[in-house]
């Protein structure tokens, strides 16, 4: 038998690792869970999923029948169309952005280009 300090009377070692670690332990994955849906929720993937459930919740839709199936049915809210609209409205603004950027982009792509090719041409040591 090893000798060691005196266990303090009431304390039980082997109640505390079988029976209330579980429940510690159970307890922290929970906080951590938690904490982790919090923080989800509050990027923008979060706000995103958000609105899918909200959409998804609003949306009308009815029983196909025989096949079995869920259709849509068609209709939007004034609400809907307004920010469709506007959301059309900065995609069309980010498209003409983007083709104006890769107008800069191939502007100086060429520049470029033609720089590499006057000192090829040049040679390493300038004309000769």
């Amino acid at each position: 038998m090893i000798q060691g300090p005196p266990i303090p009377p009431g304390f039980d070692p082997n109640f505390f690792f079988t029976q209330a670690a579980p429940t510690v332990g159970l307890v922290a994955v929970i906080l951590v869970g938690a904490l982790g849906l919090r923080w989800l929720f509050g990027t923008v993937v979060g706000e995103a999923l958000a609105e899918r459930i909200r959409q998804g919740s609003r949306r009308r839709r009815h029983w196909k029948g025989f096949g079995g199936e869920w259709l849509d049915v068609p209709g939007e809210t004034p609400a809907e169309s307004g920010r469709v609209a506007a959301l059309e409205e900065q995609v069309n603004l980010l498209h003409s952005q983007v083709s104006e950027l890769a107008e800069r982009l191939d502007f100086a792509e060429r520049l470029l280009a033609e720089r590499r090719e006057r000192k090829l041409t040049e040679g390493p040591h300038g004309n000769l």
